[in-house]
C-alpha cells in the first residue's frame, strides 16, 4: 500500500508519518508513506507511482489542497483523498471533491477508524463484476463502474471512460451489486453511489459530470441508499 502524506508542516508531517504507521501495523501492513511538502510535489509523486491514498492538507502556499484535489479528480485512476485540516470551517466546502475522509487535526483519535475504513474498501476493490461474452469473461473491479444502462434486452456498462454493451437484465444486476451501495435510481438506471457528486430528488450528477435522471418512484429510494452510503464514509 502507497499513501501520499502532504503537509507544508514538517514537525507535523513527520509526526504523523509515524502515526500512520503505527496504526496500520497493527493490521499487519507495512505502508510506503511518502512524505510531501507542497501540492505541486504531491502531484508530481502520485504520477510516478500508482497510490493507494492521500493524506493532503488543506491551507499550503502556491497550490492548495482544493486544487490538487480538482487536478486529481480529471485523472483516471486517482487515490482516496483524506483532507487533513485545522480549519474544520471548510468540511462542507471539502464534498465537492468527493474527500474519503476530513480528518480534523484536533481529532487526531479517529486515525484508526479511518485507516480500518480505508482498508475494508481497498479490500472491495478486489470484488469484481464477470461479464460473459461470446464464451469470453471480461473482469471489472465494481470500483471502477460507474453506471449501468439499459438498452432494450441489453445493458451498457460505463466504467473507467469505457463502455461494454452485453445481454443482461439490468434487474439481475441490481440484486447482485446492492450490497455494494449500487442504487436503482431509474428503470433504465443503476449507479454507483462511489461515483455520486450531487443527489436531487429529479436527478444524479455523476464525478464525470454527466447527468442521469431519477425518476418519481425511485427519489426516495436513491436518497436514502446515497445518504446511507456517505454514512459509512464517516464516524
Amino acid at each position: 500500500m502507497r499513501i501520499i502524506l502532504c503537509d507544508d508542516d514538517i514537525p507535523f508531517t513527520q509526526f504523523f508519518s509515524k502515526q500512520l504507521r503505527s496504526v496500520f501495523e497493527k493490521y499487519g501492513l507495512i505502508p510506503d508513506i511518502v512524505p510531501t511538502y507542497t501540492g505541486i510535489d504531491a502531484l508530481r509523486e502520485f504520477t510516478r507511482k500508482p497510490t493507494d491514498a492521500l493524506f493532503l492538507d488543506i491551507d499550503m502556499p502556491e497550490k492548495d489542497g482544493f486544487s490538487v484535489a480538482e487536478e486529481l479528480s480529471k485523472m483516471p485512476a486517482k487515490p482516496l483523498i483524506i483532507f487533513l485540516s485545522s480549519l474544520e470551517h471548510l468540511v462542507y466546502k471539502s464534498f465537492a471533491f468527493q474527500p474519503f475522509w476530513f480528518l480534523r487535526k484536533t481529532h487526531l483519535e479517529d486515525l484508526p477508524l479511518i485507516i480500518e475504513k480505508m482498508i475494508q474498501l481497498l479490500n472491495s476493490q478486489k470484488i469484481y463484476y464477470t461479464i460473459t461474452m461470446n464464451g469470453s469473461n471480461i473482469r471489472i473491479p465494481i470500483t471502477d463502474i460507474s453506471y449501468f444502462e439499459s438498452d432494450g434486452h441489453y445493458t451498457i456498462v460505463h466504467y473507467d471512460n469505457k463502455t461494454i454493451r452485453f445481454k443482461a437484465r439490468i434487474s439481475d444486476i441490481e440484486t447482485d451489486l446492492c450490497k455494494y451501495f449500487f442504487v436503482r435510481c431509474h428503470v433504465g438506471y443503476l449507479l454507483n453511489c462511489r461515483f455520486i457528486k450531487i443527489c436531487s430528488r429529479t436527478n444524479v450528477t455523476l464525478t464525470t459530470e454527466t447527468v442521469i435522471p431519477v425518476s418519481r418512484a425511485k427519489s426516495d429510494e436513491t436518497q436514502t441508499v446515497f445518504m446511507t452510503y456517505m454514512r459509512s464514509l464517516r464516524p
